[in-house]
């Protein structure tokens, strides 16, 4: 539908483009859709994308003559950029589209108004459910500037982690081992290196709060696991080690922004942690440990309620747009094998979890000559970001820290 006339409302927004040196604020206007715009304001924020990506100056768009008016007096107003501004004048704009969505409904001849009134319908139900993303083919190019500007990645600071590991958003990363492996170090070690960047949950299914307290310390601060597990054991850590857990309390750990639970969760449940979090103090990812623990709505066999499970937390990251990590129980099978190597049917009780999951990871490990240290094997199963292969660490289980090799 075609809105002609500019509003207050389209002005302030792209004087707030202009004006603001927040990214979050430039995003949030760009994101606006482009619908809710009159035609010439549709046409310049789509420029405006386009200069963006192609590394061209947004400035020159100033000196065209078909924006030179409106800009003129959208530079005139009296603005504050404020997230909470950006959220009201958008709402004006949806609501003087469908307004004008009604009108053009009233003016419908009556043999069409019946199919109008479905799309109307439609394109409301779409709108409001976040998990359903509609594009027309003919929007393809700002479309795919829009993909590229987006930080879709959650980051661990780590360079082939993030080279070879996409923790995309949106998306479901499964981390899979036998017992005793080390996959729960290895999701803390990644969690506590993405809540340096990043906003995060860790959801722990098996290990107490206490325990995940003492391996965070242990991972952090280098000393051996077994002096922080009681008292009298913390009691002979010397002077400097005891500092550095206090450094740790002061200042390393204030920096961090992971929160932790533990409990027996529903799979309903988690997902109302998650969304609370994420209206109340936004959302990056979570890690669950492990994913056959969640409870399913579903009172079936077991491969009915792990395949259940698997599609829920795929929904969770899509429709709360973070990157779900999982770790999950592998297959005996593995304890056969002379080469201890795993395999995508390894994933235990459901195949669902290999068609969700976008990252499927297997983690090995095999001793060396030096007694505290192991060698782990991360074999990338799944990689739809990316390519297969091996990446290794050595692994302190002493310590729980993890250098790669």
């Amino acid at each position: 539908m075609k809105i002609d006339t500019i509003c207050y409302e389209e002005k302030a927004l792209v004087s707030m483009l202009y004006l603001s040196s927040d990214m979050a604020c430039k995003n949030k206007i760009k994101n606006v859709p482009t619908k809710y715009f009159s035609s010439l304001v549709q046409s310049f924020i789509k420029k405006y994308k386009t200069y963006e990506m192609k590394n061209l100056s947004v400035d020159s768009l100033l000196e065209e003559n078909e924006y030179k008016s409106f800009l003129a007096e959208a530079f005139e107003l009296p603005i504050v950029v404020l997230e909470e501004n950006i959220d009201k004048y958008t709402k004006v704009l949806e609501n003087r589209y469908y307004k004008n969505c009604i009108i053009e409904l009233s003016n419908t001849p009556n043999e069409l108004i019946k199919e109008k009134i479905n799309e109307l319908h439609s394109e409301v139900v779409k709108e409001n459910d976040k998990s359903i993303k509609v594009a027309d083919i003919k929007d393809l190019e700002s479309l795919f500037y829009e993909s590229l500007e987006e930080n879709e990645v959650v980051k661990t600071g780590k360079f082939r982690l993030d080279k070879y590991l996409k923790f995309t958003k949106r998306d479901l990363h499964v981390i899979g081992a036998r017992p005793g492996v080390g996959k729960s170090a290895f999701a803390l070690y990644i969690a506590l290196m993405m809540a340096q960047f990043s906003r995060g949950l860790f959801f722990s299914l098996e290990m107490p709060l206490k325990q995940i307290a003492q391996r965070i310390i242990s991972n952090q601060t280098r000393i051996e696991l077994d002096k922080l597990t009681n008292k009298e054991k913390f009691k002979e850590l010397t002077t400097d080690e005891k500092e550095l857990v206090n450094v740790l309390f002061k200042k390393l750990l204030r920096k961090s922004n992971l929160i932790l639970y533990d409990g027996n969760f529903k799979i309903d449940e988690l997902e109302e942690y998650v969304k609370n979090e994420k209206e109340i103090n936004g959302l990056d990812y979570i890690v669950v440990d492990y994913l056959q623990l969640i409870k399913s709505n579903v009172n079936s066999k077991r491969y009915e309620q792990i395949t259940d499970v698997s599609i829920r937390l795929k929904q969770i990251a899509k429709d709360y747009d973070i990157a779900v990590i999982a770790l999950s129980q592998l297959s005996r099978e593995i304890e056969k094998r002379a080469d201890k190597d795993i395999y995508l049917a390894d994933f235990r009780e459901s195949g669902q979890i290999e068609q969700d999951a976008s990252t499927i990871l297997g983690l090995t490990t095999e001793p060396t000559t030096t007694e505290y240290k192991e060698l782990m094997k991360v074999q990338i199963l799944k990689n739809r970001q990316g390519q297969l292969g091996v990446m290794k660490y050595e692994y302190y289980k002493k310590n729980q820290t993890f250098f790669e090799v």
